[in-house]
C-alpha cells in the first residue's frame, strides 16, 4: 500500500491554499465543534499544512500540529512565520501512536484525514488517552452515505492510493463509542464540490481526471441521485459529504 507521505510530499503547498482545506466557513466548523476556551492546549492531528492549526492558535493557549509528511510541517513552518503566529509546535508522528503522555490535551482535533488511516481502532483509542477527561474532540472527514460511497471509493483510490476507506456517520459513532467516548452531535455535511479543484489539490493529469470524472458521471440509480452530478460552464460539480462529529471523553 502506498505511503501517505508519498501521496502528499510533493502536493503540500497545494494544501495551503486548498479550497476546502483553508476556507474560514470550513474552518469555522471545526472551531464551533471543539468549543475552544484561551487556557486550552489543543492537538490537530493530521495537520497537514496547518490550516486547523491557524483557526485553533488565536482561541487557545498553544496548538500542537501533528503529522506524518514532513514537507506538508515545512510548508506549515512557513505560513506559520508569514503569519506570525508564535504559539505553535510542529511534530511528526502517526495518529495511532501519539508520542505523548495519557491526559495531555484540552482539545483534540483530526480533520480530512482519518479516511488515510490504516487502523481506526487504534488512532481512536489514542484520540482517548490523550485528551483530558470532560473535553472535547471533533472529527471531520469526507462521510458520504452509501452506495455513493461505493462510487467515490474508485474515484478516490485512483485519485490517491493511500486512500482507506471513508466512514459513514454511523459507523463513525459506533467506532468512537466503542472507544469510550460519548458522542454529542454527530451529522453529514453536504456541499456543492469542485471536481476540478479536488483533482487540483493532488495534481491530477488532465488524462485520469477525465478517467475519473467519467466514474461519477456514469453513477446509477441511488447512488446518482445522491450525487446528482452536473456540469456547468463545462466544469463538473457534485455532492460531497464531511461527517461533522463533536465527542466527549467523559470524567473518570
Amino acid at each position: 500500500m502506498p505511503d501517505v507521505r508519498d501521496s502528499f510530499s510533493k502536493v503540500a503547498a497545494n494544501y495551503s491554499k486548498s479550497t476546502f482545506h483553508a476556507s474560514s466557513v470550513r474552518l469555522q466548523e471545526v472551531v464551533d465543534l471543539v468549543r475552544p476556551k484561551q487556557g486550552d492546549l489543543a492537538l490537530d492531528v493530521a495537520t497537514g499544512t496547518g490550516n486547523t492549526a491557524f483557526a485553533l492558535a488565536p482561541r487557545v493557549r498553544r496548538v500542537v500540529g501533528l503529522d506524518l509528511t514532513r514537507e506538508m510541517l515545512d510548508e506549515a513552518r512557513r505560513v506559520a512565520a508569514e503569519r506570525t503566529i508564535t504559539n505553535l509546535d510542529w511534530v511528526i508522528g502517526d495518529a495511532s501512536h501519539l508520542p505523548f503522555q495519557d491526559d495531555t490535551f484540552d482539545i483534540y482535533v483530526v480533520r480530512a484525514a482519518p479516511h488515510h488511516f490504516t487502523d481506526v481502532e487504534a488512532f481512536l483509542t489514542e484520540a482517548f488517552r490523550v485528551l483530558k477527561p470532560d473535553r472535547d474532540a471533533a472529527f471531520v472527514d469526507c462521510a458520504p452515505p452509501l452506495p455513493a460511497r461505493d462510487v467515490l471509493h474508485e474515484v478516490e483510490l485512483r485519485r490517491d492510493p493511500s486512500h482507506i476507506l471513508s466512514l459513514t456517520v454511523e459507523e463513525w459513532v459506533a467506532k468512537l463509542e466503542r472507544a469510550g467516548f460519548e458522542v454529542e452531535t454527530a451529522q453529514a455535511r453536504e456541499l456543492d464540490w469542485n471536481y476540478e479543484d479536488w483533482m487540483g489539490n493532488m495534481s491530477i493529469g488532465a488524462e485520469l481526471s477525465a478517467e475519473l470524472a467519467a466514474v461519477i458521471e456514469s453513477a446509477e440509480g441511488e447512488a446518482r441521485e445522491q450525487l446528482h452530478p452536473q456540469r456547468r460552464d463545462g466544469k463538473l460539480f457534485h455532492a460531497y459529504w464531511h461527517a461533522l462529529i463533536r465527542a466527549h471523553k467523559p470524567s473518570r
